[in-house]
């Protein structure tokens, strides 16, 4: 769901993990350090050309925004945006452009104003997990940033200044506001009608996009990777189908919540 990915699960999920995933975005942009010399080898000269802008928290207002009478801090608004410049940054730098920061603030005060307005709502209608829940969402979050256990998970938020009960907290505001979306806009298993016409709709894009670059260039498109047959990709159908449903019905859904809600922006 794209806005379930909120501040809560985003500050959760942006850290690294082992050496194995420093490829990924979310581990080369913060895995853990490790020792002085590891550091210090891998930190960026602030003197190099092409090094990583870092992002201007000066201006930022504290609270930044005001939604229903609850402030949105400072502190609760930069966890997110610098998970957020620093992909923009990176996508700056392939192309030689600059970040503009005034417009990324902007956008990722409105994800963050989502997130609170989905979470007020789920309090009002009382969703709260358990605590096996929120144990259950920690040992997915660290296995999914491979690490072996939520403990060492647990020291990752801890070296990235998030501790266990801010943690534990945030875990738990993510679920209730998974609840609350499952609740308020569920979506149902897709037919295989449906899987089918998804499907053969993927077909005929990647025919499309073989055909069109072949006319353009004059030459030989590269040749495409085949899409599985229906029976051996199903599943992930399936998932990807509902997937893009629920992301429709949940920005409907916070449409919805936006026409009644105070928004006060202070940046």
């Amino acid at each position: 769901m794209s806005l379930s990915v909120t501040l809560s699960l985003v500050g959760l999920t942006a850290c690294g993990g082992s050496d194995d995933t420093t490829d990924s975005d979310a581990a080369s942009s913060s895995a853990p350090a490790g020792s002085d010399d590891a550091a210090a080898s891998s930190a960026p000269d602030p003197a190099a050309p092409d090094a990583m802008p870092e992002p201007d928290l000066e201006e930022i207002p504290d609270p930044v925004a005001t939604v229903n009478g609850q402030d949105v801090t400072k502190e609760e608004f930069v966890t997110y945006y610098e998970s957020q410049f620093a992909s923009a940054a990176g996508q700056a730098q392939m192309s030689g452009e600059e970040v503009d920061e005034e417009q990324l603030q902007e956008d990722t005060l409105e994800v963050v104003v989502d997130s609170v307005l989905l979470r007020q709502a789920a309090e009002e209608e009382g969703l709260e997990p358990s605590d096996e829940e929120v144990d259950t969402l920690l040992e997915e979050l660290a296995t999914g940033n491979g690490l072996e256990s939520v403990d060492q998970f647990l020291e990752v938020l801890e070296q990235q200044g998030m501790d266990e009960e801010t943690a534990r907290r945030e875990a738990a505001s993510q679920l209730a506001i998974q609840a609350y979306v499952e609740q308020e806009a569920p979506v149902e298993e897709p037919t295989d009608e449906e899987l089918r016409a998804y499907y053969d709709e993927l077909v005929a894009q990647q025919e499309d996009a073989g055909g069109n670059e072949d006319d353009a260039s004059g030459t030989a498109a590269p040749q495409q990777p085949e899409i599985p047959e229906f029976d051996q990709v199903r599943d992930q159908l399936a998932q990807q189908l509902q997937s893009e449903e629920q992301a429709a019905a949940t920005d409907e859904l916070v449409a919805g919540l936006r026409e009644d809600a105070e928004i006060t922006s202070h940046l």
